[in-house]
């Protein structure tokens, strides 16, 4: 129960703008979103996405009525703090669509692509991100190694 109170007090804290604080080593970080939008708002931030890349026949999946979104800022420091980007890369073990699972499980949305499998979030100005879950890096757009061809999108 005292693990689930502070939690509760650290996530309180860095909505309201307190400092930043690391959790004890024994708590994972968490990231609570700061809005949330409906669900034809965020098909359509994915769909002018997709225009802008100049893709259109991935699939979206959004599951839910209204879709999370979340500061930036608050993102890359939950990033920063999460550790599923120190996990080893093993090839058909622990590679690219275990990496985005595992960040997919604590926050982010989902992104398969010809090549690779990554995360997505819209962050609060209703701007949409990709989150490299090996390297925490997030971009507008992605890299060519990522993928030329985005081929679903599945939200939380």
């Amino acid at each position: 129960m005292k693990d689930i109170i502070r939690k509760v007090a650290c996530a309180i804290c860095h909505l309201i703008g307190g400092s930043e604080v690391e959790p004890e080593p024994d708590l994972e970080p968490i990231i609570l979103p700061s809005k949330v939008i409906d669900i034809a708002s965020a098909s359509s931030i994915l769909l002018d996405k997709l225009e802008a890349m100049g893709m259109g026949d991935a699939e979206i999946y959004l599951p839910d009525r209204e879709i999370q979104v979340y500061n930036k800022e608050k993102v890359k420091g939950f990033l920063g703090l999460d550790e599923t980007s120190e996990i080893v890369y093993v090839a058909e073990v622990m590679d690219c669509d275990d990496f985005a699972a595992e960040l997919f499980g604590k926050f982010a949305g989902l992104v398969w692509t010809n090549l690779h499998a990554l995360n997505w979030f819209i962050d609060d100005t209703e701007k949409f991100w990709f989150i490299e879950p090996q390297s925490d890096k997030i971009a507008s757009d992605l890299e060519g190694w990522q993928g030329s061809q985005v081929r679903f999108f599945v939200g939380r």
